[in-house]
Parts: structure tokens; C-alpha cells; sequence
């Protein structure tokens, strides 16, 4: 590891200022030799940090298949059932165990509410066919460089037609299952309607109806009773044998309905209470009934709508995949891997190809315990590369890593990756890349080298070469990373002198 002492500056300035001309003058009563170098006043960002050294490291892109191809078929039936409630206080119905509607129904034949609940409900029945697209020719190998939108295979003409046709069907039969759907749920709300208004209606009616069942039943026993009466004086007056057997039998007859209306009347009352009863019940709950009716309505056409968009879209999808029988590149690169050959059949298991990411390099250098303090995740970095020294990139810290040790140098030491974020086409995996953790820049700044800067008390000079020799001239100092230094009073361009002694 080493302190790095400048960025691309510095490199720069090695380059441009500190090789500059070089002049020795000989004094000729001593050994000592003067030396003067010459350097120039140039523009650029002064970057001082900490610098590691590792490997490029080019990730791998997967271009998938993930075209799901699976044609769903879908029909819709109706199922019904009915259930035997008893009456209470509350609501005679609910939802089934599959979340079918429970309606309540009228028996009508006998003139009041059965409590009887009925269930109906929409079901789907779903069968699935496998699509297989077939790979007709491939025209890529690994090791090939292909650009964005490049034809990598094609598709057999039989496969797709074959595919489209199951899709299609799919999403007519999904048509035709939402229509079912809708059309079992208006009846469903039609009969919950039906029920509601027979049971408002009863409600509304059950007084009078109990008034006049009571009443029924009182005049039944009366009517019988006076018939009796009559029968009786009929006998008492009749003289003719034949007839008088025939008042005898009609007594019997009456006499028997009679006892019969006294014995049941009670009962036959009591039931005619019951039913003023249930009616009172349904007409209390008969908005609640209704919404439990209907609570599940909508629920199936829901399910058959969304059927109907998913088998749309998986259309559109295969549709806009195979438009013209072409597999394109997704990524410009070098290819690693190609997944398929003539004859085979698209998987989402196996990729088309895989490609070397040129967009996506990074790098893991090792920094010390000593230097980590400066390095935190996201901090910008420069990158520079052995290859391309004169070169200098951006990139952020993605990842530090635990500690690791050396056992001989007992050195603890950090695995810090770098994601570089712009990278020419021409780097390559394995290139050595020098990568700088910058803890301090400034951006576009003049600067020189350290060694022209002459300190005297608190006042600092430079020597500018000149058209008549040299010129002292005072300047401000800015940031220095120890071999340049940003400064101000000069112009860029300037020539300035390096002076010192050598024996």
C-alpha cells in the first residue's frame, strides 16, 4: 500500500511540468552545481486520497426466456343446492363453504315462508396445454461480439402457429366464461330481489292474515255447530225411515268435523302464530337476507374479468416475442454462453445467452486498517488502468467487506469493491486498475509543482521565466495533496523555475 500523492494531476504534472528543461551551471570555486528546471502552470482537478491496486472484474448478463406459455382454457358453470334453515332472530342464510350466495325461499303453496335456503354459485374449471416455441436456426457463438437488437435465433414457423392457436382459444374461452359468470350473478340478484320483496310483502300482510285465520277457524266450529243444530231438529220432525237414516249419517259426519275443528283448534291457532311469527322475522331481517344474497355477487365475474385480461395479455406478449420469428440481443457484448441449439424447445429454465456485461466492471482492492477510515460506502473514486495510465475514470465505493489478516505481517485488511460507472468498450476482464479513495479534491483549479513554490515568512514566490530572464512574482497557495499545489497570481501556461544546488 502507498500514500498516493496525486490523481490525474499529478500524472500531469510529471508529464507536462516536472520533465521540463533542465539547466546546470557550473560555479567554478567550489563543486557545486546549479540546476534550474522548468515547469508549467497548468488546469485540472488536485485529488489526494489513498490508492490500491487489483484485477477487473466484468460481470456476466443473462438474457432470459420468460415468456410464460401456458394456455389456460376456462369454462363457467352453475351450481345450486338447497338447505333446510330453521327460523330465528337472525339472518336464515350465509355463505357456503365456497363462498357461494345462501337465498332464502317462499313456499308458496302453503301460503308462508318455508325458511328454506337455496345456494348458487359460479365455478370455473380451468385446462392447461403446454406451448413450445422450437428453435429454428442459430446464428451467434460464444466468444461473438453482437450489438443491441442482433438476431441471435429464430423460431419455427409450426411452433407458432401451433402456440397462437392455443392462446387464442384461451382467450375466447375466458370471453365466454366472464359472460357466464355475469349472467349466473343477474339472476343471482334477481331471485335475492324476488326474495326480498315476497318477504316485505308477507311482513307487511302477516296481521291481517293472522286475523283472518283465527277468524277461520272460529267460524269453521261455529258453522259446524250450527250445521249440527240444524241436522238434529231434522230429525226430531222426519218420519221417513229412509231419509231419517240419511240425517243420521250426515249428524255423524258433522259431529265428527266438529270435534275434530274443537280438538285441533288449538294447535291450528298456534300455527297460524307460528307463521305470523316467521313473516315478522323475514320482514325484520329482509334487507339483511338481501345483503347476504347478493354479498358474493360480483365475486366470480371479478375472477372470469381478470381470466379474461391475463389470457389478452399473454396473447400480446407472444404476439410482440414473435413477431417476425426473431430472437434479438438485449445487450451489446461479447457473448459467454449461448443456451440453445437447432431442434431444441424454449425453456424458462435455460437462458438464451449470456453476454459480458462492459457496462457493469468492478473491482475489490484490499485496504488497511490504517487507510479504511477514509473509505465509506457510495464515496466517489478514480480509476485509472495499467493499460491506459494516461486515463482516468469515475466510480463509487459498492460494498466494504469484514476484515481479514495476515499471519505474517500481522496486517488487518478490508475488501472494499468498486463499481467503475464510466468504462470504455476497450477494457477487458483481469486488466489491472489502480483505484484512488479520494479524501479530498478540488475541481478545476490551477496548479504546480510543489518544488516551484518558495516560502518566505508567510508570503509565497514563484520564479516566471520571462522574455528578459525571470521575474519573482507572489502568489496564494491553495490545497497542496504534497507534490502539487493549487494556485492563484500566475496565468495558465506560465513557465516557471525550478532553482537548487547539486555537488
Amino acid at each position: 500500500m502507498k500514500k498516493i500523492l496525486a490523481g490525474i494531476a499529478a500524472l500531469v504534472v510529471i508529464s507536462g511540468c516536472v520533465l521540463g528543461y533542465m539547466f546546470f551551471i557550473r560555479n567554478n570555486d567550489t563543486d557545486d552545481v546549479q540546476v534550474t528546471k522548468e515547469v508549467t502552470v497548468a488546469r485540472g482537478d488536485v485529488t489526494a486520497g489513498v490508492s490500491e491496486s487489483s484485477s477487473v472484474s466484468v460481470e456476466s448478463l443473462e438474457q432470459s426466456y420468460d415468456l410464460q406459455l401456458n394456455a389456460t382454457s376456462v369454462s363457467a358453470s352453475v351450481e345450486s343446492t338447497e338447505a333446510s334453515s330453521a327460523g330465528g332472530s337472525g339472518a336464515p342464510g350465509g355463505m357456503s363453504d365456497t363462498g357461494s350466495v345462501m337465498q332464502g325461499s317462499s313456499n308458496k303453496s302453503s301460503g308462508k315462508s318455508s325458511g328454506s335456503v337455496g345456494s348458487t354459485s359460479v365455478s370455473t374449471k380451468s385446462e392447461s396445454s403446454s406451448v413450445a416455441l422450437v428453435v429454428d436456426e442459430v446464428f451467434v457463438t460464444a466468444g461473438q461480439t453482437v450489438s443491441k437488437g442482433d438476431t441471435l435465433m429464430t423460431i419455427t414457423k409450426d411452433s407458432i402457429d401451433s402456440a397462437r392457436t392455443l392462446l387464442k382459444k384461451a382467450a375466447e374461452d375466458a370471453e365466454l366464461a366472464y359472460k357466464q359468470a355475469q349472467i349466473d350473478e343477474s339472476k343471482t340478484k334477481l331471485s335475492a330481489k324476488y326474495e326480498y320483496d315476497t318477504r316485505i310483502s308477507d311482513g307487511q300482510n302477516a296481521q291481517s292474515v293472522y286475523n283472518a285465520k283465527l277468524n277461520e277457524i272460529a267460524q269453521n266450529i261455529s258453522s259446524l255447530s250450527s250445521q249440527i243444530s240444524e241436522v238434529n231438529s231434522q230429525i226430531s220432525s222426519c218420519t221417513n225411515s229412509k231419509q231419517l237414516s240419511q240425517l243420521r249419517s250426515q249428524l255423524e259426519s258433522l259431529q265428527s268435523q266438529y270435534n275434530s275443528a274443537v280438538s285441533s283448534r288449538a294447535a291450528d291457532e298456534l300455527a297460524a302464530k307460528q307463521t305470523y311469527d316467521e313473516a315478522c322475522m323475514y320482514y325484520k331481517n329482509a334487507k339483511d337476507l338481501y345483503n347476504v344474497a347478493i354479498s358474493g355477487v360480483g365475486t366470480a365475474s371479478t375472477e372470469a374479468k381478470e381470466k379474461v385480461e391475463t389470457a389478452k395479455q399473454d396473447l400480446a406478449a407472444f404476439e410482440e416475442y414473435v413477431k417476425d420469428g426473431k430472437i434479438l440481443a438485449q445487450y451489446g457484448g461479447t457473448i459467454t454462453s449461448v443456451g440453445y441449439s437447432k431442434g431444441d424447445t424454449l425453456s424458462t429454465e435455460t437462458a438464451i445467452a449470456s453476454f459480458a456485461d462492459a457496462q457493469s466492471i468492478t473491482v475489490t482492492v484490499n485496504v488497511t486498517e490504517d487507510d479504511i477510515g477514509v473509505v465509506e460506502l457510495n464515496d466517489e473514486v478514480d480509476v485509472s488502468f495499467l493499460a491506459f495510465p494516461d486515463e482516468t475514470y469515475s466510480g463509487y465505493v459498492s460494498e466494504i467487506g469484514s476484515s481479514t489478516s495476515n499471519s505474517k505481517s500481522a496486517t488487518v485488511s478490508y475488501p472494499v469493491t468498486v463499481v467503475i460507472t464510466k468504462v470504455p468498450d476497450k477494457i477487458l476482464s483481469g486488466m489491472t486498475a489502480n483505484v484512488t479513495f479520494i479524501s479530498k479534491k478540488v475541481k478545476d483549479v490551477l496548479y504546480v509543482s510543489n518544488k516551484a513554490v518558495i516560502t518566505e515568512g508567510s508570503e509565497s514566490y514563484v520564479l516566471k521565466k520571462t522574455d528578459n530572464g525571470e521575474e519573482k512574482v507572489r502568489v496564494d497557495i491553495g490545497f497542496s495533496n504534497g507534490s502539487i499545489a493549487e494556485i492563484s497570481g500566475v496565468a495558465e501556461g506560465d513557465t516557471l523555475l525550478i532553482k537548487g544546488k547539486v555537488s
